[in-house]
């Protein structure tokens, strides 16, 4: 409605102005009613986001073991969760490239997460205890075996002291 309400202004004083000013009023609106909105557009619009392949996020962490899981949020392999810290510096490059990316791990949570480390489910925002995290064969697990060539031994102990965490209701870790 402001936009139908700017352009009956501009119309209206369209008569008091020159054609130049009035095209370069309708072209000045017009380039801004298009606008994309978020802060890194891709190429071809927003809507080419769902077309686009994904790629692994961002390595991070020290290392560069783990993996992005949101702008301030870095997880890995026997490394556990490192959230807001100097070891997620890397993970805000991440808002500036074009083409999304997939963490890893199984989904899981209510908002989308996926599994970060045993037990672990992490969204961009925050992370939280998620039982279904803890099948020693999720999809970040073979990942992670895959990418290091070794078994997770540091991973065994996380998931001891996830277990003993669980013993009290889940909550959440926000930043």
């Amino acid at each position: 409605q402001a936009e139908l309400k700017t352009l009956r202004h501009l119309l209206h004083l369209s008569s008091k102005m020159s054609g130049a000013a009035v095209s370069l009023c309708l072209l000045s609106l017009l380039s801004v009613s298009m606008a994309c909105y978020i802060s890194n557009c891709p190429i071809g619009g927003k809507r080419s986001l769902l077309d686009a392949p994904t790629r692994r996020c961002l390595a991070c962490g020290p290392g560069a073991k783990g993996r992005c899981f949101g702008p301030s949020i870095c997880c890995g392999e026997g490394m556990g969760c490192y959230m807001s810290s100097p070891e997620t510096a890397r993970c805000l490059e991440e808002n500036f490239l074009p083409s999304p990316c997939e963490a890893g791990g199984k989904v899981c949570g209510a908002e989308g997460g996926r599994c970060a480390a045993p037990g672990v489910c992490c969204d961009t925002e925050s992370c939280s205890f998620d039982p279904s995290c803890l099948d020693g064969a999720d999809d970040n697990d073979q990942i992670s075996r895959s990418e290091s060539g070794s078994p997770n031994v540091g991973g065994d102990v996380l998931m001891r002291l996830l277990h003993l965490a669980g013993q009290t209701p889940p909550h959440r870790l926000h930043q």
